[in-house]
């Protein structure tokens, strides 16, 4: 009897394969994971980067027309600060510019407790509180605009010439963005237009 040389028989035997697809499904698996990770994390650092935009913008604002306000004709204060429906705040300063000539505006902040934002105006007379319709036409600062709690306010005086900001920023799924200021105006002028 005369055996037939085995030819070698190329190729990979089945523990070969299943070894080979269980590392390629684990590679896959841990390159997917990092990119949903990374995915996830580039969307809140990105809701946490507009939040902190939106809530600088809102105290910039206050902070610039607060700490260039005069005190308004008829008046002792430099802003006046009302609560014109339910929760809603409206902050009204004499504005003066800081150019070489000194000029006086009004300037208004509306803190809309509903809606969560934070609108401004100026004009060049008394400004009162706005209808609906009307605020809409105000520029907006920051939506998603709340309250620290337990307080229901986002500005609150602080003596004759002071006023505190503070409210939280939503950002997306992230903890709010805080912002606190206490600002005092610094002019020491009076103007000669009755914003409020």
């Amino acid at each position: 009897m005369t055996r037939t040389p085995r030819h070698s028989e190329s190729g990979f035997t089945l523990i070969e394969l299943m070894v080979g697809a269980m590392l390629t499904i684990l590679v896959v698996g841990l390159v997917g994971g990092i990119i949903i990770s990374s995915t996830r994390s580039e969307t809140i650092v990105r809701s946490v980067a507009q939040a902190t935009s939106a809530g600088q913008m809102v105290t910039a604002s206050v902070q610039n027309g607060i700490r260039n306000s005069g005190v308004s004709l008829n008046t002792t204060t430099p802003y006046k600060l009302t609560t014109p429906s339910g929760s809603d705040q409206l902050l009204v300063a004499l504005v003066v510019s800081n150019g070489t000539t000194a000029t006086a505006s009004c300037a208004a902040w509306y803190y809309s407790a509903t809606a969560g934002e934070v609108r401004y105006t100026t004009a060049s007379s008394a400004i009162a509180a706005p209808t609906a319709s009307q605020l809409a036409t105000w520029t907006l600062l920051s939506k998603g605009v709340s309250p620290i709690s337990p307080s229901t306010t986002i500005f609150s005086a602080r003596g004759t010439y002071g006023l505190n900001l503070a409210f939280q920023e939503t950002a997306g799924t992230a903890s709010p963005i805080v912002f606190q200021s206490s600002i005092t105006s610094r002019t020491g002028l009076t103007g000669a237009i009755a914003c409020y």
